[in-house]
């Protein structure tokens, strides 16, 4: 099967089983965002202010790629920065066409997006993906389980 019908039939059935508000990848707007995503992206914006950093630009396309991600782990079973549908984050982007200079994401598999955004500060790595000032754009994406967990990936990249 061709890399692009593979997406379309997991981008369908991503959208029966997890509905998305959908608009064209062109601009950021919060309608395009789950409750969950919206605060993820708040509490980025908190955190990167209180260290005198600015939230990067929200890129509609990096959105739907995190979100991509974050069902991809959900769907498949796995927790990891390597996906075995769409190998590392480099791969990905380049892999829907997102013309980038440097590339990295956070993930986590937690309770709630809050618990999420609590591990990712708390953890060095993470916190220095989180807080680097070379991120110009950036995209969140979150799927969530029949529980109640989520899945959270950030995808930050420079251009």
């Amino acid at each position: 099967m061709k890399p692009i019908h593979r997406f379309l039939c997991l981008a369908t059935a991503l959208l029966v089983v997890f509905p998305i508000h959908c608009q064209a990848m062109t601009n950021y707007s919060a309608a395009m965002l789950n409750a969950q995503e919206a605060e993820m992206i708040n509490f980025v914006r908190e955190d990167r202010t209180r260290y005198g950093l600015s939230l990067p630009t929200i890129d509609a396309q990096l959105c739907e790629i995190a979100r991509i991600k974050a069902n991809d782990m959900l769907i498949n079973g796995y927790f990891s920065h390597n996906s075995p549908t769409y190998g590392d984050i480099r791969s990905m982007l380049s892999h829907f066409g997102v013309a980038y200079k440097g590339a990295s994401e956070n993930i986590a598999r937690s309770r709630t997006v809050e618990h999420a955004e609590a591990a990712f500060l708390s953890s060095a790595s993470h916190r220095i993906t989180l807080m680097g000032s070379q991120w110009t754009h950036m995209g969140v994406g979150v799927a969530t389980t029949p529980e109640g967990f989520v899945y959270v990936v950030q995808v930050f990249v420079r251009r």
